[in-house]
């Protein structure tokens, strides 16, 4: 058997009735009667400024939220400015320790940058950045990450098929990142490159939060 938990975060019908168009705030109070009387687990709520609740998710550790305007009514298959996803954005600097090419429009390039962090037993393997880069910085990094290079990963923990694609040189620069949260298996999730980092060194790229 495999535990299963089921969240409801919103009541679009009840007793064979639409609720659609009933204000967010009925629809919840509607679900929290239902709560009570079955065997339902209701979403969390919270209640505050934008800045109050994402201050108060991060450290809980979710991707981000979904603000909701209280007053309004569910609107099945459209995308509406009463329902705002905001994903948290975490900022880091990271090990650049090799590469792969790409593919498509970017044939002969660079296709994503292949990272780690410094840890006290040698720097370990972080993910891969494939987002973020504009083509005057594809370029500058083609040219700093020309030979010489490495035959073997600079990184402990790297995957056997990254290894089999990388192109591998010394860990020496820094790139500044953006992402979403840290995986369980220590990887940068949703990551995107924000430029180099030129005054930082190898030991400035430790992590500093859990996954």
């Amino acid at each position: 058997m495999i535990p299963v938990r089921f969240l409801v975060f919103d009541l679009l019908f009840l007793d064979g009735h639409s609720t659609l168009a009933l204000p967010y705030d009925e629809r919840r109070a509607l679900l929290a009667g239902l709560a009570d009387r079955a065997r339902l687990r209701v979403s969390e709520e919270l209640a505050g400024t934008g800045r109050q609740v994402m201050a108060a998710t991060a450290r809980a550790g979710p991707e981000g939220i979904v603000a909701k305007r209280r007053t309004s009514a569910y609107q099945p298959g459209r995308r509406s400015s009463n329902w705002v996803k905001v994903r948290h954005v975490r900022r880091a600097s990271v090990l650049i320790g090799g590469w792969e090419p790409g593919a498509g429009r970017r044939a002969n390039r660079i296709g994503s940058l292949l990272v780690g962090t410094a840890a006290p037993t040698g720097p370990v393997y972080a993910g891969q950045i494939g987002t973020g880069f504009s083509e005057a910085a594809l370029d500058r990094l083609a040219l700093l990450l020309a030979p010489p290079r490495r035959g073997s990963a600079p990184f402990r923990s790297v995957p056997a098929e990254v290894d089999r694609a990388a192109i591998w040189v010394e860990p020496e620069m820094i790139a500044d990142v953006e992402f979403g949260s840290w995986t369980a298996e220590g990887r940068l999730r949703h990551p995107t490159f924000r430029g180099l980092r030129d005054d930082l060194t190898p030991n400035d790229t430790t992590r500093d939060d859990a996954p």
